[in-house]
Parts: structure tokens; sequence; C-alpha cells
């Protein structure tokens, strides 16, 4: 009975450290998926920014709003 007990916290043990990988893993792989989406997102406003403002400049209109039209 010994025997069976010392295996089952054995096997315990090993599912633990197991499981413990497998979630550094899974938080580390969701941690790179979330900076990729932000970085993703702070690029696409960035290029929309200078695309408004190339917009502009070649438009030749300005958005001071002292200047009349």
């Amino acid at each position: 009975m010994e025997r069976l007990g010392a295996a089952l916290g054995g096997l315990a043990f090993a599912v633990l450290i197991l499981g413990g990988f497998v979630a550094v893993r899974v938080l580390t792989r969701l941690f790179y998926s979330v900076v990729l989406l932000v970085e993703t997102l702070a690029l696409v406003g960035f290029a929309a920014l200078i695309g408004y403002r190339v917009y502009r400049i070649l438009l030749g209109t300005s958005d001071d709003p002292r200047r009349s039209s």
C-alpha cells in the first residue's frame, strides 16, 4: 500500500510539474499575442496619422481655424 501511495504521489508531482510548464508556455504565448496585437494597432494608428498629414499637405489645405479657405 505504501508503494501505491508513493507511486500516486510521484505521479501527482510529475503532473504538477508538467502542468506548470504548460501553464508557463500558454501564458507566454498569450503575452506574445497581446504584445503583437498592441504593436499592430499602434502601427496602424501611426500609419493613419502620417497618411492624414500627407493627404492634407498634398491637398494644400490647412486645419488652422485662423486661415480662411
